[in-house]
């Protein structure tokens, strides 16, 4: 019998991003993100916390995007799922738009 892999995910709210960073994550084919991951239909956005930044335009993950990822990773998470509904997180940035 095969062991299946298994991976967790958090879900947190859509202000965790600036509205700069949700109009790019939008607007912007996910194989052109700087980060791996896709939409989450008209809700977010499913994203990889990875846990290092490319740090050169275009690929370099906007810094509040990145301080969620790093906030997943040490919470144990591997993705992050940021849902327009979903609760906010108090350690993280919040943005208004």
């Amino acid at each position: 019998m095969t062991t299946l892999e298994t991976r967790r995910f958090a879900v947190i709210s859509t202000a965790h991003v600036s509205e700069t960073t949700a109009k790019r994550l939008d607007n912007t084919p996910p194989k052109d993100w700087p980060c791996l991951g896709g939409p989450y239909g008209e809700y977010g956005w499913f994203l990889y916390a990875h846990d290092e930044n490319a740090g050169v335009w275009p690929d370099v993950i906007p810094d509040e995007l990145f301080k969620v990822m790093i906030w997943a990773r040490r919470q144990g998470f591997d993705y992050i799922l940021l849902d327009c509904d979903a609760d906010e997180v108090e350690e993280l940035p919040v943005f208004d738009w």
